[in-house]
């Protein structure tokens, strides 16, 4: 059955897009929704579904696309791909190698990575695991974290200079606490991660497609460590 829309409901949308756009309350509001969302654990990956049908209304309700955010078409693949490859290496030796030995000492514990424990040693629970990282995982989360969240950030603190430091910092700091589940060692070493992606993400101009290869390289491998641990 087709759904009839009411002939004043483009209009209807324009205004509402136009209050969205420019009340910093209702920014503010819509970033209080999407933090919440990032606690929604009901089912395996709940939370990255969760915050792309919020944040995909909200783009919707603004007459944005995803495009409009960095998932705009390339024209060239493989410079994606090998800065993604590099800045992945360049990240994962960062985090692992200096700031996560620091965070460990620093509280005392490690990450924790119990969700992810029975990988080790485990082929068929790697390779699902791989094939949502690809996906759901690394496309979810840059969508919303880096497209949405940074810009909605900036929208609310002025799209200058310091409101772009303030939303790197910002969607660093929320993509940390989104992993609180990893313990207090997790949402650093996860912000630090979210950091160097954000800055990555400005870099190239808020294009997602590099940032998504990283994300899913990165993510790649650590997974494949753990199993080979």
């Amino acid at each position: 059955m087709k759904v009839v829309l009411p002939a004043n409901f483009p209009r209807f949308r324009d205004r509402l897009g136009e209050s969205l756009r420019a009340d910093k309350r209702i920014v503010a509001a819509e970033l209080a929704v999407v933090f919440a969302f990032c606690f929604a654990r009901l089912f395996p990956f709940s939370v990255p579904v969760f915050l792309l049908a919020v944040t995909s209304l909200s783009l919707w309700l603004r007459g944005l696309t995803w495009r409009d955010l960095g998932l705009s078409r390339s024209k060239s693949w493989w410079k994606i791909a090998l800065g993604a490859l590099l800045a992945a290496l360049l990240i994962a030796v960062v985090a692992n190698l200096l700031v996560q030995p620091f965070v460990e000492r620093l509280f005392g514990r490690v990450a924790n990575n119990s969700r992810f424990e029975n990988v080790r040693g485990h082929l068929m629970i790697l390779l699902p695991w791989l094939a949502a990282v690809w996906t759901i995982v690394a496309f979810g989360e840059e969508m919303v974290f880096r497209g949405y969240l940074m810009n909605r950030i900036a929208d609310l603190v002025g799209r200058t200079r310091a409101g772009w430091v303030s939303s790197l910092l910002g969607g660093a700091m929320f993509f940390g606490l989104a992993h609180a589940y990893q313990g207090v060692a997790g949402i650093i070493s996860t912000a630090e991660i979210g950091l160097f992606l954000g800055i990555l993400y400005l870099v190239n101009r808020r294009n997602l497609w590099m940032n998504i290869v990283c994300h899913a390289v990165i993510d790649s491998i650590s997974l494949i460590a753990l199993y080979y641990s």
